[in-house]
């Protein structure tokens, strides 16, 4: 599964997904793609791409995202 550390996520980035919900904590790698699923992996991707400003990318993982849930709350950012 795609996660956000395969695309080189900073330490300032990490802080910044983490602002986006309260009380989750993105420790590592390992116990990020332990408790990730591909929807959750999507939605911070999407997260990490807009905060790069790289809409069209972040698209992309939308798209992406099956959990009527998750899409609902991202199509209000």
């Amino acid at each position: 599964m795609e996660t956000i550390f395969d695309h080189n996520v900073t330490g300032i980035e990490l802080e910044m997904l983490k602002s986006f919900i309260p009380n989750y904590g993105i420790k590592d790698r390992d116990d990020y793609i332990e408790e990730a699923d591909r929807d959750k992996s999507c939605t911070d991707l999407y997260h990490l791409y807009v905060l790069r400003g790289e809409n069209n990318t972040a698209e992309k993982y939308f798209v992406q995202i099956k959990n009527p849930q998750y899409k609902n709350i991202l199509s209000a950012f």
